[in-house]
C-alpha cells in the first residue's frame, strides 16, 4: 500500500512540474508577446493619430492636407529610423513597380528615355521586339508630348509613368525627328515588356564573355543558356561580368554560383536568432574551364554573394575594383492595404565565415577605372546596344562638349582588356592588347620620343 502511495505521489508530483514549467513558458511568451499587435502600440499609435489631428486641423499651406499620405509619411519615417537604407517602406503603387522589377516584367511601351529639365523627353533607346520598336521610334527622337500632355514640365519619373500601363491600353504619343524635322502622331498598344539582363558573346582565343546586369527573378535559366551555347562554341576560358550589378534574389545567387563551384557552401545567413543557415550548392557543375569575374564598387549584395563564394574557394580570379559591400538580405512583406516593407533580416556570410557588409571583396588583381566609364547604358541588355552607345554619344557631345564625347567613343575597357589577358596567359595564347588610337599615333613615332626625352636627360646631367 505505502509503495502505491509512494508511486502516486510520484506521478502527481511529476505532473505538478510539467504543468508549473508548460505555465511558466507560457508566462514568458505571453510576457515577450504584450508589446506587440495593435493593443501593445496603441500608445504610440496614438501619438500618431494626435500630430495627424494637429496637422489636420491648424496647417496652413501650398497643398490640402491628405490625411492618407501623413500616413504613408509616417511608416515611411518609422522604418528609415532603422537608420538601414536597405530597408525600405513602400506604398500600393511602388510595391508593384518594385515586384516588376525583380520579374524583369512590366507594361508600357518599351524604350530607355532620358529627360533634362525644361527639355522635352529623349529616347536614348527602344527595347527590341517592343511596341516602340515595332512603331519604329529610333534613338534620338522626342517624345513632345504624351496622351495630350507636353514632356517639356514632366519630370523623367513621371514621364515614365505616363508611359506604362494596363497592357492592352493605348497611349498617344507626338515625336519628333530631328534628322527629318518632322513631328508624326504614334498611337501605342502597351504590352508586357520582358527586360533580359544575360548577354553573352565570344572574344578572341575562344575566351567566352558572359554578362548579368541583375539577379532578377528566374534569371538562372537564361544564364544557364548562354553559357551552354559558349561552351558548344568551344568555349576555353570564361569573363563573367558582375560590375555594376546591384545584385537581387538570394536564391538565383546560390543557383548560378553553383554553376561554377563543384562542392561545399555558396553562402550562409544569419537572422535575429543567430541560427546559422547554410546553403550548399545546388544543379549542373559547368566544368573547370578557366575563369575570371569582373567586379567594381558597383557590385553588390547577390554578386557578392557569387564573387565571395568563387573567391574563397579558389575557383576563379577577381579583377576590377573592391565590391559596395552589402552583406545584409532584405525580405518583401506585404501589408494588408497592398502596401509592403522591405526589411532586412539577416546578415551572409560567404563560404569562409566572412561578413563583407560595409568592407566588400577585394579582387585578386586591381585594375581601377579612372574615367568614370559608363560600361552599359541601362540595366537591361534587350537593346540595340550600337544605336543606344551612338546616342549616348551625341548626347555627351550636347551637354558635355565634343572631347568629352570622343574620349567616350575611344575608350578601351581596361578591366575587361585585363581579363582578356589573364586568361590568355593561363591558356597559353598569343594576347595583342587593344590601344587607344591617339596614344599609338603619340608612341610610336621615333621622332617624338626623342624629343620629349631630350630636354630630360639634359636637366639630369645639370
Amino acid at each position: 500500500m505505502n509503495k502505491r502511495i509512494k508511486r502516486i505521489v510520484t506521478i502527481f508530483f511529476g505532473i505538478f512540474i510539467i504543468f508549473t514549467l508548460t505555465m511558466g513558458k507560457e508566462i514568458k511568451k505571453s510576457k515577450q508577446e504584450e508589446n506587440q499587435g495593435f493593443l501593445g502600440n496603441i500608445r504610440e499609435l496614438k501619438e500618431i493619430s494626435d500630430v495627424m489631428d494637429v496637422i489636420t486641423n491648424n496647417y496652413v499651406g501650398d497643398k490640402t492636407v491628405d490625411r492618407k499620405l501623413l500616413l504613408h509619411g509616417a511608416l515611411k519615417g518609422i522604418v528609415e529610423s532603422l537608420g538601414d537604407h536597405h530597408s525600405n517602406y513602400f506604398t500600393k503603387e511602388k510595391m508593384i513597380e518594385f515586384k516588376a522589377d525583380i520579374k524583369g516584367k512590366y507594361p508600357g511601351v518599351g524604350m530607355i528615355i532620358q529627360k533634362k529639365p525644361e527639355d522635352a523627353l529623349v529616347v536614348v533607346t527602344p527595347i527590341e521586339g517592343t511596341p516602340a520598336y515595332r512603331a519604329g521610334i529610333k534613338p534620338r527622337d522626342k517624345i513632345l508630348v504624351i496622351d495630350g500632355i507636353s514632356t517639356l514640365g514632366l519630370t523623367s519619373e513621371e514621364s515614365s509613368k505616363k508611359l506604362k500601363g494596363k497592357a492592352g491600353t493605348k497611349v498617344k504619343l507626338i515625336v519628333y525627328r530631328e534628322a527629318l524635322k518632322v513631328s508624326k502622331e504614334i498611337e501605342l498598344t502597351r504590352e508586357e515588356i520582358n527586360l533580359k539582363y544575360v548577354k553573352s558573346k565570344m572574344l578572341d582565343n575562344k575566351i567566352g564573355y558572359l554578362r548579368l546586369t541583375q539577379f532578377g527573378e528566374n534569371v538562372y535559366g537564361d544564364l544557364a543558356k548562354e553559357l551552354k551555347d559558349l561552351q558548344s562554341n568551344g568555349m576555353k576560358g570564361l569573363i563573367f561580368d558582375l560590375r555594376s550589378n546591384p545584385g537581387g534574389s538570394l536564391e538565383e545567387s546560390v543557383k548560378i554560383g553553383s554553376m561554377f563551384i563543384p562542392k561545399g557552401k555558396i553562402v550562409s545567413t544569419k537572422g535575429i536568432d543567430s541560427v546559422e543557415k547554410i546553403s550548399n550548392r545546388v544543379g549542373k557543375y559547368f566544368g573547370d574551364f578557366p575563369l575570371v569575374i569582373l567586379i567594381n564598387e558597383g557590385s553588390a549584395s547577390a554578386s557578392e554573394i557569387v564573387s565571395g563564394a568563387i573567391k574563397d574557394h579558389k575557383r576563379g580570379t577577381l579583377i576590377g575594383q573592391k565590391t559596395f559591400g552589402k552583406g545584409s538580405v532584405q525580405t518583401l512583406i506585404a501589408l494588408p492595404d497592398g502596401d509592403g516593407i522591405k526589411l532586412t533580416i539577416a546578415k551572409y556570410y560567404t563560404p569562409n565565415n566572412i561578413s563583407i557588409h560595409g568592407i566588400g571583396i577585394k579582387p585578386d588583381i586591381l585594375v581601377v577605372e579612372k574615367e568614370n566609364y559608363m560600361l552599359f547604358d541601362s540595366l537591361i541588355t534587350n537593346i540595340n546596344e550600337k544605336a543606344s552607345k551612338e546616342n549616348r554619344s551625341e548626347l555627351i557631345e550636347k551637354f558635355q562638349g565634343k572631347e568629352v564625347a570622343k574620349k567616350y567613343d575611344n575608350k578601351i575597357d581596361t578591366q575587361l582588356e585585363a581579363g582578356v589577358e589573364h586568361l590568355s596567359k593561363i591558356l597559353k595564347v598569343p594576347y595583342i592588347p587593344k590601344v587607344n588610337p591617339e596614344k599609338t599615333v603619340k608612341t610610336d613615332t621615333k621622332k617624338i620620343v626623342k624629343k620629349e626625352e631630350t630636354p630630360k636627360k639634359k636637366l639630369l646631367k645639370k
